[in-house]
């Protein structure tokens, strides 16, 4: 690859951007990577695919730094396709994606697929060099898309809604993330535990230990402890195989905590919680500062380890919708205005309880979530009763809540 060439310019670009967010994180730590008032989601272009490998974390970082309302991204002929243009005096950021150039010993060239039909032996003719390609995209907010297709970004919109949900003690909860440890889904134990410290126990007999969600501040301070431990675990042998450090403060060490600390926080975002630097890990910023600075092709290594790790962290959780209790289910589907999941879990016999209702005031906002539980359950939500309560329901329900 040139020094000069498209891939190498992206990567001194997302070097730049990320040096520019950790001098910010460095002035005030308790700062976090990414701001809660986007909501959650992957960044994606405007047909729906999903952006992955290093792009997913800069097209996050981009969409904080510029203030962007959702990581929605799209080419020029994208946008020109939907009818939309690009405004006057907006640039555009770079994506970067992995081609091969696949030749004989006389120079001739085929195609990655052609090389993948040949044979074994045949393949032992070619030689495959991987390079890197960029092509260039505009976030949604860049572009008249919203006015030519109002109906279409309304939709869009959507998908990059989050649900923040609060807990019977008032405290933010994730729901995909509790039942992954109730049911036990990582790959391995998590054990919330009173304690004064989270850890990742390596090697044989690994697990997580986290504090109780009490013994934090906040709940989401919980699941972003939660979220660290799960991806240092993934870079265990025979999962993502990533070379660690020996002691806290050597080199290793230092660069395995920053890809737990931007993968917490890219899962966190995808989930629609904001994640902070852990505090002990302040002390590595100026080293992360000088390795990005020294060399750029340093982000591409870092990023790659955080994309691993993410991807599969995500695909646990996104995972675990189908072990949500039927609670869970009424309360996110209510929190979504669902009609069509409240419709689902009343014919299967679901009907809140009175402590149920009570819980709809603090992590119901919207009208549109208040009419459809209304709709569907008959709640009132002056009386926080529904037509079908009987009062045994209502009894049995204060008992449980020690009324």
């Amino acid at each position: 690859m040139k020094e000069d060439s498209a891939g190498e310019k992206a990567l001194k670009q997302f070097a730049d951007l990320m040096i520019q967010k950790i001098k910010e994180v460095e002035y005030d730590w308790k700062k976090p990577w990414f701001s809660p008032e986007s909501g959650g989601g992957l960044p994606q272009n405007i047909e729906g695919r999903v952006y992955n490998g290093i792009n997913l974390f800069m097209l996050y970082l981009l969409s904080e730094e510029k203030g962007y309302s959702t990581p929605l991204y799209m080419t020029f002929m994208q946008a020109k396709e939907a009818g939309a243009s690009i405004m006057r005096g907006e640039k555009s950021f770079p994506v970067v994606y992995w081609n091969f150039s696949v030749r004989d010993k006389n120079g001739n060239k085929i195609s990655i697929d052609d090389y993948r039909d040949l044979s074994d032996d045949e393949k032992k003719e070619y030689k495959v060099t991987p390079y890197m390609k960029t092509y260039n995209v505009f976030n949604v907010s860049q572009t008249n898309y919203p006015e030519v297709q109002p109906e279409k970004w309304e939709k869009l919109k959507e998908q990059f809604k989050s649900p923040s949900l609060k807990d019977e003690k008032g405290m933010f909860t994730m729901p995909l993330l509790d039942a992954l440890i109730r049911e036990r889904q990582w790959v391995c134990p998590i054990y919330p535990r009173e304690s004064d410290s989270a850890y990742y126990r390596r090697g044989e007999g690994c697990h997580i230990i986290v504090p109780l969600k009490g013994q934090f501040d906040t709940g989401e301070s919980f699941y972003s402890t939660l979220l660290h431990e799960m991806a240092h675990s993934t870079g265990e042998e025979g999962l993502l195989g990533r070379e660690k450090g020996e002691f806290f403060g050597d080199k290793k060490y230092a660069k395995e905590e920053l890809v737990a600390e931007l993968t917490s926080a890219t899962c966190g975002k995808s989930l629609g919680l904001s994640t902070c630097i852990r505090e002990e890990n302040a002390m590595y910023l100026k080293s992360w500062l000088s390795a990005l600075s020294g060399d750029p092709k340093f982000i591409y290594t870092i990023l790659s380890d955080v994309a691993k790790a993410s991807a599969m962290i995500q695909e646990k959780v996104n995972g675990m919708e189908p072990k949500l209790t039927k609670d869970e289910k009424f309360l996110l589907a209510a929190s979504q205005g669902n009609e069509e999941q409240l419709k689902e879990l009343k014919e299967n016999g679901y009907n809140p309880s009175l402590l149920m209702v009570e819980r709809l005031h603090i992590n119901v906002n919207s009208n549109e979530g208040k009419e459809a539980v209304s709709k569907v359950f008959g709640i009132d939500f002056d009386t926080n009763k529904t037509a079908e309560m009987s009062k045994e329901m209502v009894k049995a329900a204060e008992i449980t809540m020690n009324i």
